[in-house]
């Protein structure tokens, strides 16, 4: 067991707690923490389950992406650990097994340091001398008020950070047709950026729109515009007119509900008219289903968007002769 010595360190206090500040090698870190999660120890442990495959993701992108990784990892110190600071030389030095620190916030990112190739300067915060219940309260604090970016925003800024996959890029385009075009049905009911009441956020789109994408053919996303767009104008007329209910066309769970209905509906179009995905063609399959679609049976399904899509198929196939 080595003894590690590390300079460069600053002294915070907050609160009722003193903590270090520095930074330590990816391979020193990887080499004296330790994670107890509950499956491991009911009695002791608080962390979540560690996913491997979410620390590859990190290991990967320490190797071949930008390589920076600037938040801090939270530790505690262990008495195995025999933390010394020392003052004048501003610089700590602790014993280095396994077991030196406990990890409080970080364990993906550590574990990802040590699946990487490259090693890194990794900035920590150390905490000495805490008690289980200090370093529970500690963990409970910081899952609990730190605020994860929304996905709709990452969702949004994606283009400018050069990020975007084809089909992300694919989904944005189609997302800003739906968004700006005066003949849009959804004009005025999308948000780009955040969740909003009464809007559909890019994630319900994206969420929805990527099924359609994948009987689309090689359609332009204008022409999957053109062929969404008729199709919700033909619900909004044929349907939810008629059952009175035309604030479900941008409730979130009804909206990818009409996504999975999409597929059953323009193979009865295309059936009947060739490709031609017209309003009216589409409002021609869907009007009869007015007088049997009930709204509060929609509603009763509270968040199943598949037992929607399946309730309005029964609907379109019942009666249906050749």
């Amino acid at each position: 067991m080595a003894r590690e010595r590390f300079g460069s360190v600053s002294l915070v206090r907050q609160g009722d707690h003193t903590f270090y500040s520095l930074t330590i090698p990816s391979d020193v870190l990887a080499q004296c923490c330790y994670v107890i999660n509950r499956d491991e120890d009911p009695i002791e442990g608080f962390q979540r389950e560690l996913d491997v495959n979410r620390a590859k993701e990190i290991a990967a992108y320490i190797d071949e992406g930008l390589g920076t990784i600037p938040s801090s990892i939270v530790l505690s110190a262990q008495e195995s650990a025999s933390l010394n600071y020392e003052r004048k030389t501003k610089s700590i030095s602790f014993e280095a097994d396994g077991k030196s620190f406990l990890i409080i916030d970080g364990q993906h990112r550590v574990y990802g340091f040590h699946l990487a190739k490259k090693q890194l300067r990794i900035p920590v915060v150390i905490y000495n001398g805490l008690s289980k219940k200090d370093e529970t309260r500690l963990f409970i604090d910081i899952n609990s008020k730190q605020k994860g970016v929304p996905p709709e925003l990452l969702l949004d800024i994606k283009k400018m950070a050069e990020y975007e996959t084809s089909q992300e890029e694919r989904m944005r385009n189609i997302f800003d047709l739906f968004h700006t075009e005066n003949s849009s049905c959804l004009i005025g009911s999308l948000s780009p950026a955040k969740k909003t009441d009464g809007k559909i956020s890019r994630v319900v789109f994206n969420s929805a729109i990527k099924s359609i994408l994948r009987v689309i053919g090689n359609k332009s996303d204008a022409e999957v515009y053109y062929i969404y767009n008729n199709y919700l104008i033909a619900i909004q007329k044929g349907l939810l007119n008629q059952i009175e209910a035309e604030e479900l066309l941008v409730q979130s769970t009804f909206f990818k509900a009409l996504a999975g209905f999409f597929i059953p509906v323009a193979s009865r179009l295309k059936d009947k008219y060739g490709a031609i995905y017209t309003m009216n063609n589409f409002f021609e399959i869907i009007e009869p289903l007015g007088g049997k679609i009930k709204k509060n049976k929609i509603k009763s399904y509270g968040t199943g968007n598949q037992k929607i899509t399946q309730y309005l198929e029964e609907n379109l196939n019942s009666g249906f002769v050749l």
